[in-house]
C-alpha cells in the first residue's frame, strides 16, 4: 500500500516550517534540521473547554455536600447571590485557563514531541520519536460541539507514559496525527490529494456529452464521501475490517446476562436508597437530589457500554489497524501490527447462536481501563469480522489454521479441549472449567462456566515468568506459573507439578530468547484465515500423552 499523506494545515495564529520536498541532498539534510510544528499554541476555545470543567467538579462538590441544606434555605436572594458567585467563578476559571493556555506550546520536530506548559513554574514533557507507539484523536462531547479534538501521543513506559495535545481543531487533530506518525516511522512524503481537490478536479474535468450528468454524479459521490467521513470522523480510507451496526450493539447488551444483571442490581439498590431516605427523612425534592448518584448508577454503566460500540469502525491503513467509536464523545485509535502484547477473547452464552466474540487486548505503552479505549478492537464482531481482524494485527500462533483453533477453544466444553488442568480432585471446579493449551507460538487459558474468556499470551512477548510451588501446593501435588506481559500477569492455576516444571522451563527460555517480531512484515506467516466451520480437534494440537493428566 503507497504511502501518500495529506498536506499539512497551517494554524494562522502562529509560526509554521512546513517540511519541504526533498529533492536534493541539501534540501533532505534541511528538512531533517527543520520542525514540522514550530512552537503552536493550541486553539483559542481551548480555555473554554478546560476552565469549564473546573468549574463543573467544583460546583460538583460544593452541591452534592450542602444540597439538603441549600433546598430548605432557598430564597430568591440566596439565588442571585449563587447565581453572581457562579458567573464570577466562571470567569476566574476561564481567565486562569486562558493564562495557562498562553505559555502551553507544543513541537513537532524530527526528533520528536515536545509538550511546554507553565509561566512561573514550566515544565516540558519530551516524547522521543523511537519511543513513540500511537497516536489516537479523542473527541470529548464538549470539545466536540465546537469542532475541537484531543491528540494523544501514546509512549513506551509506565503509568501516565503518553502526552496530550488538547484541544486543536478537528483538521487539524488528523493532520498532527499523521504528521506524529511520518516522524515516528521516519517516512516523509509527497501530499496526497484532498477531498477537496479531487473535487474540485471532477468540477473542472471537461467531458462530451452528458457533461452535466457526470458532474452532478460525482458532487453526489463527493457529497456522500463527506457525510461518511463526518459520521465516521475521517476514518473512510484503508481496507474495511469491521463495521458494527447500532441494532447489532443494542442486540448484544440485551443478549449478556452479566450486563442485565448488573443494572437490574444497581436499579434495585437505587430504588432502595430512595425508599429508604423518603422512610427516614421524608418526601422531599432535596433529598431526591442526593440519590441522584445512585439512581444513575444503573443507566450509566449501560450507556457507557453503547458508547463502546456506537459507530464503530476499524480499516487497514499504512499506519496499522485505524478504529473509531464513540456516541457523544469520539475516539479514534491507531494499533500497529506487532504492539500486541495479550489477546482476550470473550463470548457470553447468549452470543453464541449468532457467534459473536468481544476482542480485546494489552498494549505496549498504554494503559487504559475504558471499554471505550484503544485495547477493545472489537466490541462485538462475528466470526469473519474476528478474523480479518486479527490477521491484521496478531503473531501468528503456530497451528495449521489459528482462527479455527481459536474458535474451537471459544466453543468447545473444557473437558474437551486437550491441554493441561488441575490434577487434584478437590479442585474439581478448576478442573472442570480452566484448562491451559500450550501452543507453538503461544500459551492458551480457557476460562469460564457461562461467559466462556480465552487468553492467548504469545511466548515471544514473555518477559517473566514465576512458578509459585507452597506447602498448599505441594499438598495437592500441583504448581502455579505466572505469565507477566507489558504489566499485566495471566496465571496458569494449579497445573500438575512435572507439567508445570516442563512448562515453566520453556516458557523461561522463550522469555529469554524469543524477543523478535516488531512488524507484520518479518512474521513468518499471517493467521490463517481458513472459516471457523467444519472443524474438528485436530486444530488444536495434543500435548505429549507421557505429560497430559485428563479430569
Amino acid at each position: 500500500m503507497s504511502q501518500n499523506p495529506e498536506p499539512q494545515q497551517h494554524d494562522p495564529s502562529a509560526a509554521d516550517t512546513p517540511i519541504p520536498e526533498a529533492s536534493s541532498a541539501d534540501a533532505s539534510a534541511s528538512q531533517t534540521r527543520a520542525s514540522t510544528t514550530a512552537g503552536r499554541r493550541t486553539h483559542p476555545l481551548t480555555p473554554l473547554i478546560t476552565g469549564w470543567k473546573i468549574i463543573a467538579g467544583i460546583a460538583a462538590v460544593i452541591f452534592a455536600q450542602n444540597i439538603s441544606q441549600l433546598m430548605r434555605e432557598v430564597t430568591v436572594m440566596r439565588v442571585l447571590v449563587a447565581l453572581g458567585l457562579l458567573v464570577l467563578a466562571v470567569v476566574v476559571g476561564v481567565a486562569l485557563s486562558a493564562l495557562s493556555w498562553w505559555f502551553t506550546r507544543y513541537e513537532i520536530t524530527e526528533d520528536g514531541v515536545t509538550l511546554r506548559r507553565g509561566m512561573i513554574s514550566t515544565s516540558q514533557r519530551f516524547a522521543p520519536r523511537e519511543k513513540i507507539e500511537s497516536v489516537s484523536v479523542e473527541r470529548p462531547f464538549l470539545a466536540r460541539l465546537v469542532g475541537l479534538a484531543k491528540v494523544r501521543v501514546e509512549i513506551v513506559g509506565g503509568s501516565e507514559s503518553h502526552l496530550d495535545i488538547e484541544y486543536v481543531s478537528s483538521a487539524d487533530a488528523e493532520q498532527i496525527r499523521r504528521t506524529i506518525l511520518q516522524v515516528a516511522h521516519g517516512t516523509q512524503g509527497a501530499p496526497a490529494p484532498t477531498e477537496q481537490t479531487v473535487a474540485d478536479g471532477a468540477e473542472a474535468t471537461p467531458g462530451a456529452d452528458g457533461e452535466h450528468d457526470t458532474a452532478g454524479a460525482a458532487q453526489s459521490a463527493v457529497a456522500g464521501d463527506r457525510v461518511r467521513a463526518i459520521l465516521h470522523d475521517g476514518v473512510t480510507d484503508g481496507e474495511l475490517i469491521a463495521q458494527i451496526p447500532t441494532a447489532r450493539v443494542i442486540h448484544s447488551m440485551l443478549r449478556d446476562l452479566s450486563l442485565l444483571i448488573g443494572v437490574g442490581v444497581a436499579v434495585i439498590i437505587g430504588i432502595g436508597v430512595v425508599v429508604g431516605v423518603i422512610l427516614s427523612d421524608g418526601w422531599s425534592f432535596a433529598a431526591l437530589l442526593a440519590v441522584v448518584p445512585a439512581l444513575i448508577a444503573g443507566p450509566q454503566q449501560a450507556f457507557k457500554r453503547l458508547e463502546a460500540g456506537w459507530g464503530f469502525v476499524s480499516r487497514d491503513t499504512e499506519r496499522g489497524l485505524r478504529m473509531r467509536r464513540g456516541l457523544l464523545s469520539t475516539r479514534t485509535d491507531n494499533v500497529a501490527p506487532g504492539r500486541i502484547q495479550e489477546l482476550s477473547l470473550k463470548r457470553p452464552v447468549l452470543w453464541r447462536g449468532p457467534g459473536w466474540t468481544t476482542a480485546t487486548v494489552e498494549l505496549a505503552g498504554t494503559e487504559d481501563d475504558d471499554q471505550n479505549g484503544a485495547e477493545s478492537i472489537l466490541p462485538v464482531g462475528t466470526q469473519e469480522e474476528l478474523g480479518r481482524t486479527l490477521s491484521h494485527l496478531m503473531a501468528p500462533l503456530g497451528t495449521d489454521d489459528d482462527l479455527a483453533t481459536l474458535e474451537h477453544l471459544l466453543t468447545a466444553r473444557a473437558r474437551d479441549i486437550h491441554g493441561l488442568r488441575a490434577a487434584h480432585p478437590v479442585h474439581w471446579i478448576a478442573r472442570r472449567f480452566t484448562v491451559v493449551v500450550p501452543l507453538p507460538e503461544a500459551v492458551v487459558v480457557r476460562q469460564g462456566i457461562l461467559e466462556r474468556r480465552i487468553v492467548v499470551v504469545p511466548r515471544e512477548r514473555i518477559q517473566t515468568v514465576e512458578l509459585e510451588d507452597g506447602p498448599l501446593h505441594r499438598r495437592f501435588d500441583s504448581a502455579t506459573i505466572s505469565i507477566s506481559v507489558a504489566g499485566t500477569t495471566t496465571e496458569l492455576p494449579l497445573l500438575p507439578r512435572q507439567d508445570a516444571a516442563r512448562l515453566y522451563a520453556e516458557l523461561s527460555h522463550d522469555a529469554a530468547t524469543r524477543r523478535r517480531y516488531r512488524d507484520q512484515a518479518h512474521w513468518p506467516k499471517p493467521l490463517a484465515r481458513t472459516a471457523a466451520a467444519g472443524m474438528t480437534d485436530a486444530a488444536v494440537p495434543e500435548p505429549d500423552p507421557a505429560t497430559e493428566r485428563h479430569s
